[in-house]
């Protein structure tokens, strides 16, 4: 499919360009690109990239055209062997004729690219000091849109970039930094890779940045950057960093693959992280402090990305139909990553978890095949992982991590297929695989029995649990000394906090009270998810949770306390605001409403200044999820005024398609409440037709 696909544009790429017929015949054929040197200026304010890019490429027999992915580009010079060459550009392609002599050539391009995806200029056209980046994001086939290039996973070749920026920024990219240097009152960033890549994998940032210098125990150089006010956040951030290194080389038994590895995090990030080549970029979500650590921690991402840079990076996918091989395998090895940090019995119970999630899926007849290429995250990372463990389990750790390393070796800077990997495997081991193929990566069925006996015999507990779950399913209830009595003989954390949401309000006080006596966070997160109204008898531990050492806790608990005891509502909003809590953006946005619906808190004018502020996250400059919070909250209580309406117009073209979701549907909902009574036609005439098609279309249609 996609030589057809490649076919068929080269077609009409050369036919524009008056190339006879005869030259038509080698169409299948490509130059083989060797390398890039890149450089480009951002222009941050009319969000455009100034570039040039000099290419090397060998001519084999047959080839005679070239042909590279450019979207949204103008072109200013083609020199071929520099010489001005004659090309045709449009429809997000460049074509040339190509060189009669076989060999070695050259190839440079100036353009100038408006990209209307891929990099994202964050921050630079608000009110907000200090807050301004740009990154990139080209997984798929989008590092075309700001620099010509062939955009396919399988061509792979040495990228070096460089990067004008203003010198107050710091400027990250793939490869090792090999200086800078003062251009025309700009600063030249020069970066140096020394192997081949896909060119998905290309990335830059910019931003206001500073950063930890590390270094692995193989002497691998880590820079783990943080913007300039996150400071005391990048220990909390970066705790394990080191660590996984170290774990990853030492269980995939190959050295890391790149020259250095650097990880950035970003605002209004499109993922929760991206594997480019030795530079990972990650949502700015994950910066997080001690108490933030216990709630939503980096750790897994981290250790996804990183394997990514083996499993994705180094040998990458042939096409989407074995994305098992990225994304399964980097989740598989995050997880025996977390393992080596927080402990196995911790990621028993997370394989746990998500085989329900697969079995559900079955259930309601959503299953997918891991071969199939338009299956969703849940089979390619979770049912992945899962073949994987159930793959090291049947061929034993030892062999399964030689033939690990076979597969690395045999296919290093190259592209790979499953049946490929599979051949490897079945190498090292003597073994066929016939079997395992067809139940876990031809199936559309998740193999649940296998998985739970996996977790029986390796983690009893979750047996355990099991077989409370399916007396729960039949209606067997015991007496309610007998879920103490397992409580009591099954001390880990994991387990009762599984139990708890196993019995959900039906939680004796007996078992409540024993629970909140534990020190465990999780276990408290457990009783407060399942806890509907708040006995009196409750409300001394809630009270002690207002200081826990998680924001996601004392959230939840304040919440509870309002709504439960509103004599002291008070009390819990002065505790609240004195004990550090309101440094999480979520629980300030809650603490904010909840002041303002408590009439004899403040004077109506410090209320007001208080909904004032809420209202303020609702405004580009803000993360989207804290804009999405904030919208939820506001019209929750119908407090959503004209001005966050707009903001809500404004967000039905963010470039996160969850966020971008979300306020259609808000937006939706708000018009058809409102119809008639306000002119929204009006209100969105500040938003360009072209741009905002879905907005005007959902104005008309009221």
């Amino acid at each position: 499919m996609l030589s057809e696909y490649y076919g068929l544009k080269r077609l009409l790429a050369l036919a524009s360009i008056g190339l006879c017929s005869a030259m038509l015949q080698a169409q299948e054929l490509m130059p083989d690109f060797q390398s890039a040197q890149i450089v480009i200026r951002p222009d941050p304010i009319a969000e455009i990239i100034k570039g040039e890019v000099r290419y090397t490429f060998d001519i084999q027999p047959g080839v005679d055209s070239v042909i590279l992915d450019a979207h949204n580009m103008e072109f200013e010079s083609v020199l071929l062997n520099g010489r001005q060459v004659a090309f045709h550009s449009g429809g997000g392609r460049l074509a040339l004729k190509a060189p009669a002599l076989e060999g070695r050539h050259n190839l440079h391009i100036t353009y100038t690219a408006n990209p209307k995806q891929a990099v994202y200029f964050i921050g630079w056209k608000d009110s907000i000091p200090g807050n301004e980046q740009i990154w990139t994001q080209g997984q798929g086939k989008d590092s075309s849109h700001w620099v010509p290039v062939i955009d396919a996973m399988g061509d792979k070749m040495v990228f070096d970039l460089s990067v004008l920026m203003d010198p107050s920024y710091e400027v990250i990219s793939n490869g090792v930094l090999t200086g800078t240097t003062l251009e025309g009152g700009l600063l030249q960033w020069d970066f140096d890779m020394k192997n081949p890549m896909s060119s998905y994998l290309l990335a830059f940032v910019v931003g206001t940045y500073e950063y930890l210098d590390r270094e692995s125990s193989s002497g691998v150089p880590l820079k783990l950057y943080y913007p300039e006010n996150a400071g005391d956040k990048a220990h909390w951030t970066y705790l394990h960093s080191v660590e996984i290194l170290d774990f990853l080389e030492s269980e995939i038994g190959i050295p890391y693959p790149w020259g250095d590895y650097k990880q950035v995090p970003v605002s209004d990030f499109l993922y929760a992280g991206m594997e480019n080549t030795g530079a990972t970029i990650f949502s700015d979500r994950y910066l997080v402090d001690s108490l933030g650590f216990n709630d939503e921690n980096y750790v897994n991402i981290n250790a996804h990305e990183l394997a990514h840079q083996w499993f994705g990076n180094l040998v990458t996918e042939k096409d989407a139909a074995h994305h098992w091989l990225h994304e399964g395998f980097a989740t598989y090895y995050a997880y025996r990553a977390e393992a080596a940090v927080f402990g196995q019995k911790y990621i028993h119970w997370k394989l746990y978890e998500t085989a329900g999630i697969l079995d559900e899926m079955d259930v309601q007849g959503k299953g997918e095949a891991l071969l199939d290429p338009q299956a969703g995250s849940l089979t390619f990372y979770e049912k992945g992982a899962w073949a994987l463990v159930i793959l090291r389990d049947q061929l034993g750790a030892a062999v399964f991590d030689q033939g690990i390393r076979n597969y690395l070796k045999n296919h290093a800077y190259a592209t790979v297929t499953v049946p490929e990997f599979l051949k490897t495997m079945e190498a090292a081991s003597g073994t066929s695989l016939t079997e395992f193929r067809k139940s876990w990566l031809e199936s559309s069925t998740f193999p649940l029995q296998e998985a739970l006996e996996y977790l029986k015999v390796n983690e009893p507990e979750i047996g355990v649990f099991i077989g409370l779950k399916d007396e729960a399913e039949k209606r067997i209830i015991p007496e309610p000394s007998g879920y103490l009595n397992q409580w009591e003989s099954t001390p880990s954390p994991e387990f009762r906090a599984h139990l708890i949401r196993l019995l959900g309000n039906g939680v004796s006080r007996e078992l409540w009270e024993a629970a909140a006596g534990e020190e465990s966070l999780e276990i408290h997160k457990a009783l407060l998810e399942v806890t509907g109204d708040i006995e009196p008898w409750m409300e001394p531990y809630l009270r002690d949770w207002l200081d826990a050492p998680s924001y996601v806790i004392r959230e939840n608990t304040l919440f509870k306390l309002w709504v439960s005891d509103p004599e002291n509502r008070k009390a819990y909003l002065d505790r609240v605001s004195d004990n550090g809590s309101l440094d999480a953006v979520r629980l300030e946005q809650l603490w904010w409403l909840l002041a303002t619906l408590t009439p004899e808190y403040k004077t109506p004018a410090v209320q007001q200044g208080y909904l004032k502020e809420l209202r303020r996250t609702t405004a580009p400059g803000n993360s989207w999820e804290t804009r999405q919070n904030a919208f939820a909250m506001l019209h929750q209580v119908d407090a959503l005024n004209l001005q966050n309406i707009k903001d809500l117009m404004q967000a039905t073209e963010h470039h996160s398609w969850q966020f971008r979701k979300f306020s259609r549907n808000l937006l939706g909902e708000v018009l058809s409440r409102t119809s008639g009574t306000t002119d929204w036609a009006e209100l969105a005439s500040t938003f360009p037709r072209e741009k905002y098609r879905y907005l005007y279309e959902l104005i008309e249609n009221q």
